[in-house]
């Protein structure tokens, strides 16, 4: 009977505890636990871990693992993030008696609403392996009088393992802006977790896994100079349970130099309702994130978390579209300067005999000349020459990948002539200004580039003719310093070439 009555507290309990889907402090670098779309929620691929180690007024610690890697799909055509995909493993275990193990497969799908705002929908298969060791137990056994508990003893009992597994899903939708320098500053998300009603009970008594609801909000509140403040909330609902999560962020930018990269420092300050508080420090740059937070003990009823820690780590990569090569070339073009028109004539090397200029022909007509002298020039010694090279700007203050009119223009009319001429052929080349971080920059140029490369597609031109990359804000033409010499940056170069 003392054994039945033990196996079903601890059952009672276990099942208590596993309905309680818990969050990460540093949630963000959990997020996987907070919504499905996180994957498809930014341009980098990462590999990730947190640990958390939670303390208990019954001397039972808390140790939870989390590995993640995501990785976003990028659209050739617009440069654009299109889904993302992600894993997820986890082991939490609880003072030797109650251990899950589990792994997770997330995919999203990405939809821009405009040049800032973009929603997500996602969905979550997880597979999850649960165990009871009911021989971590103690027993009236190991009780030595005016001593205590002695584990060594034996039990007197053969309670042994009791395992169970289960396979469930989630979904959710999530939606976010962000700004022109590349930070969120607004986001929200919802999502169901566990839907499906499987059984999680050890024993042959029916226990219906809990559905869980997750929402996340947050926006940026002000910003002066380099500090931002952002206020946030996380609400978790399950098994009948709530628990609130709010608190704010306080972003520091610092500025990038010659020799090191521009990051940022995140204060996170926050409140769980009835619970306890949160402090914690981030440090987050393009290539790498660390963070620490501290849990202390608020509430004196709340004897499941007398204090806990974590600490995290990801490790992250942009990812540029796929094709981002050009035609090999051995001559390098001149670099433009500011004071060069929309349109560029070719910058002929000395060797090469200078065409006889052309004022009143045609478009086409120009090219084919101009292609015609390269030829006669080059007498066969390079397969590849440059005939054309031209300036596409895009004189916008906002992240624009937009083309206006006279861009339009010259692109219509170089899409006629590649259409009748098989062996040019085009080298597209996105810049930015220097507005933003490099790792956005470098997304946007390339973005610019592939905006041109779609456009000269729809026009019938073959997509093995033409080859687009960005240089980012690594190539100005200028220093910068006015909104007219930066909008003189955000340009693509356009490079004609010829093979023979």
């Amino acid at each position: 009977m003392k054994k039945f009555l033990l196996i079903c507290f601890v059952i009672g309990f276990a099942s208590q505890a596993s309905a309680q889907y818990f969050q990460f402090s540093q949630y963000n670098f959990a997020d996987a636990r907070v919504t499905p779309t996180a994957v498809a929620q930014h341009d980098f691929a990462s590999i990730g871990f947190i640990y958390r180690n939670q303390g208990t007024a019954s001397e039972i610690t808390l140790n939870s693992n989390l590995l993640s890697v995501t990785y976003p799909f990028i659209s050739r055509t617009s440069g654009k993030r299109w889904s993302g995909i992600g894993v997820t493993l986890m082991d939490d275990r609880s003072g030797g008696l109650f251990k899950i193990q589990e792994g997770s497969l997330s995919y999203a799908g990405n939809v821009f609403l405009n040049d800032h705002q973009s929603i997500q929908l996602g969905i979550k298969a997880l597979y999850q392996q649960r165990s009871l060791n009911l021989d971590g137990l103690r027993t009236g056994a190991q009780y030595v009088a005016d001593r205590g508990f002695d584990e060594n003893l034996p039990t007197g009992e053969n309670f042994g393992t009791l395992n169970a597994s289960l396979l469930t899903f989630s979904s959710g939708f999530s939606w976010q802006n962000i700004a022109r320098d590349g930070v969120r500053t607004g986001y929200a998300s919802l999502a169901l977790f566990d839907f499906n009603k499987v059984d999680e009970a050890f024993l042959d008594v029916a226990s219906p896994i809990s559905k869980t609801w997750v929402a996340q909000a947050g926006f940026r509140l002000f910003k002066e100079s380099n500090m931002s403040v952002f206020p946030e909330a996380l609400y978790t609902r399950s098994a009948s349970n709530d628990v609130l999560n709010i608190g704010l962020v306080t972003r520091c930018d610092v500025k990038g130099t010659r020799t090191s990269a521009p990051f940022h420092v995140d204060v996170i300050t926050k409140y769980v309702v009835d619970r306890s508080g949160i402090f914690g420090l981030q440090f987050h740059n393009d290539g790498l994130s660390l963070g620490f937070s501290y849990d202390f003990h608020i509430d004196k009823k709340n004897i499941s978390n007398i204090g806990a820690f974590e600490i995290a780590l990801v490790l992250k990569r942009l990812v540029l579209p796929a094709e981002k090569t050009s035609p090999a070339r051995k001559a390098v073009p001149k670099k433009p300067t500011a004071n060069e028109s929309r349109t560029l004539p070719k910058q002929k090397p000395e060797d090469k005999v200078e065409a006889d200029p052309v004022t009143d022909n045609s478009f086409a007509e120009n090219i084919k000349h101009r292609r015609d002298s390269v030829i006669a020039a080059n007498h066969g010694n390079e397969s590849i020459v440059e005939v054309d090279k031209a300036i596409l700007y895009f004189n916008f203050q906002s992240n624009s990948s937009a083309l206006d009119d006279s861009s339009i223009a010259y692109l219509d009319e170089l899409a006629q002539v590649l259409k009748e001429d098989v062996h040019l052929r085009v080298t597209l080349i996105g810049h930015t200004d220097n507005i933003g971080t490099a790792a956005f920059n470098e997304r946007l140029s390339v973005a610019r580039a592939n905006r041109v490369k779609a456009y000269l597609i729809s026009k019938g031109v073959g997509t093995e003719r033409i080859s687009a990359d960005g240089k980012g804000m690594t190539e100005p033409l200028n220093a910068n310093r006015t909104e007219e010499e930066r909008a003189k940056n955000r340009r693509v170069e356009l490079l004609l070439l010829y093979q023979q």
